[in-house]
């Protein structure tokens, strides 16, 4: 599609504007908003697809790169279900699942006896880094479609319009 050619999504702004009881609606935040969410499902529909090839869901995943991007910081399940805005007994589920799967395990808190800790092992390491190389290998084929400038501009812009909603401290745990 070049640059300025209507799409599907033009067309059902249109059709949305003209209907009489809609009063609310601004067309280009409607185009903009719809756009970022079909891109949204359609991304995590591949990472899905990719992580499927790992055997691993998405919140498997997060809780991997959580453990992988922490640095040295040792993570409580508690942590790592307040980070990814889970319950504990979510976290809990997933956590057994991915202990099962031999990708982490839970060890004491050398620090703290009566409580413990989530680790990475070295086949959830190895998993992790093949994942993200393959996931961010797609990532760069769906943004290729734009210039390195384009691309540039349009992480901005989303930083700009991200930084509209605040720290998202008032999201809701799913």
């Amino acid at each position: 599609m070049k640059m300025g050619q209507r799409d599907r999504i033009d067309r059902l702004v249109d059709r949305l504007a003209e209907m009489p009881a809609v009063e609310k609606v601004e067309p280009l935040a409607e185009g903009i908003c719809d756009r970022i969410s079909i891109i949204q499902r359609r991304l995590m529909l591949r990472h899905k697809r990719s992580l499927d090839r790992h055997d691993i869901t998405w919140r498997d995943w997060q809780v991997l790169t959580n453990l992988m991007l922490g640095g040295d910081t040792p993570r409580s399940p508690g942590e790592l279900a307040s980070t990814l805005m889970v319950t504990t007994g979510a976290m809990t589920n997933v956590l057994d699942r991915l202990e099962e799967a031999g990708l982490t395990r839970r060890i004491r808190n050398p620090a703290d006896r009566r409580s413990v800790i989530v680790q990475a092992t070295g086949e959830g390491v190895a998993l992790w880094y093949a994942a993200v190389n393959e996931l961010g290998a797609e990532e760069a084929g769906v943004v290729s479609v734009l210039t390195a400038s384009e691309q540039r501009q349009l992480n901005a812009l989303l930083r700009k319009l991200l930084a509209g909603f605040g720290d998202g401290s008032d999201e809701e745990k799913t």
